[in-house]
């Protein structure tokens, strides 16, 4: 690709071909599958997942992780509702075969693109697109407008997004959530852990991800300070939190090195 607009994500493309690579792994360790990764990669993207092995592991994890949730969720709630905060370049509309409508929320410039890279992967799944900028516009209005039912059961996918927004904008899409998902919801999220993270090692090895992402018209910023704080104030109980590279002995690999600041959440919206 020869530009990057707006929505363009280099960070989405980038995770994708960590997605794409899993495939050169051996069946035990691959653990997910994404044969529609080669529609949103460029080289440089799968060159930068390709000298990031450790990167390349937390993606897997991270996606193992949610895909497991949603699978699991949808299979308990036939016919519920998925919505991806953020949709980005997730594949989980086409490479998941679920009973269940989707609800992609994300820059009007993202949807646009994720349709026409999609467009040759035909699938059955209902989806919805909702242009929302999520750093700076309420997404609970237009999500309700465009079909989506606070009453109905839905598993939330807020993926690769909160360390993107200020923390004003993370709490208010918490604070949202808490006020029109349906008691028994579930949120999946990936956020980081800055006390782990500031003035280390690892933030010092993370430099150079964070350069390419500036390039590519991103900057990570602060998200939730306090994330399991600001869930159980819009009342959800966390049943799960880990760091991704804590999560292999789940599936039967060996335990990782901490490499990196991310943590997964599992959160239920509570009966208030």
């Amino acid at each position: 690709m020869s530009e990057t607009p707006r929505g363009a994500s280099r960070s989405a493309m980038l995770v994708a071909a960590c997605r794409l690579l899993a495939a050169e792994l051996p069946p035990e360790q691959r653990l997910i599958n994404d044969p529609f990764a080669s529609l949103v990669c460029d080289e440089e993207a799968i060159a930068h997942a390709r000298a990031d092995e450790p990167l390349q592991l937390v993606i897997r994890m991270r996606t193992k992780y949610i895909d497991d949730a949603v699978l699991a969720f949808c299979a308990e709630h036939p016919g519920a509702q998925v919505l991806l905060l953020g949709a980005g370049y997730d594949a989980r509309p086409y490479r998941l075969a679920l009973l269940a409508t989707f609800y992609e929320v994300d820059f009007a410039a993202t949807l646009e693109l994720r349709e026409a890279v999609y467009a040759p992967a035909m699938v059955a799944t209902p989806r919805v697109a909702v242009p929302v900028d999520l750093a700076n516009e309420a997404f609970d209005a237009p999500l309700i407008a465009a079909g989506f039912d606070p009453l109905a059961p839905t598993i939330v996918v807020w993926e690769g997004v909160i360390n993107y927004l200020s923390a004003e904008a993370a709490e208010a899409v918490v604070d949202a959530l808490g006020r029109f998902l349906a008691a028994g919801s579930t949120v999946i999220a990936d956020y980081v852990e800055m006390n782990f993270f500031r003035d280390t090692q690892f933030e010092r090895t993370a430099t150079d991800l964070k350069q390419r992402l500036v390039q590519g018209g991103e900057r990570l910023r602060g998200g939730l300070p306090d994330a399991l704080g600001s869930l159980d104030r819009a009342g959800f109980d966390v049943i799960d939190d880990e760091a991704a590279e804590l999560l292999p002995p789940r599936y039967g690999l060996p335990l990782a090195p901490r490499c990196y600041a991310g943590r997964l959440f599992t959160a239920v919206r509570r009966n208030d």
